[in-house]
């Protein structure tokens, strides 16, 4: 019966996805979206805002992407609202640019990250998950000053 099964289902590739979901709005996610890779794509850059960390817990999850680089108004990554302040503990965001100026943006503890207007470009991305009490961040952008972290 197993091995009946196991040669059925061998070569099973369906839903294999990862979620993808486009944000042209402010947005306000949840702990369902953990999983997620979000790209940000406006004419007119928004805030997207995280759980409370107590609500999204260990192991929450997601990517945020830049589709529309932002120009007129840079896209926002927030805390969540309540109890959290300054959760978000940037572990480092690479840049790409070739200067030997300061480089890796990074934070011990902040409440916004930021792809900065007419710096960060279609790509750049974070990624950032939660070990129940803080959200960890890392992330890579092609130019100097393309992400930062206030």
């Amino acid at each position: 019966m197993r091995s009946d099964f196991l040669n059925e289902n061998s070569n099973f590739t369906g839903s294999h996805k990862l979620k993808v979901k486009e944000l042209s709005a402010a947005s306000t996610l949840a702990e369902t979206d953990s999983g997620s890779i979000f790209l940000l794509n406006s004419d007119t850059e928004f805030a997207t805002t995280l759980p409370a960390v107590a609500d999204a817990g260990a192991g929450w999850y997601c990517k945020v992407v830049v589709k529309a680089a932002p120009s007129g108004a840079s896209y926002t990554v927030i805390e969540g609202e309540g109890s959290d302040a300054n959760v978000i503990i940037v572990n480092g965001i690479n840049e790409l640019e070739v200067d030997t100026d300061d480089d890796g943006v990074s934070s011990t503890g902040c409440s916004t990250v930021t792809f900065v207007n007419s710096v960060a470009i279609k790509g750049d991305f974070i990624d950032i998950w939660c070990d129940g009490s803080n959200y960890y961040v890392s992330g890579q952008t092609k130019a100097d000053g393309g992400i930062t972290a206030t």
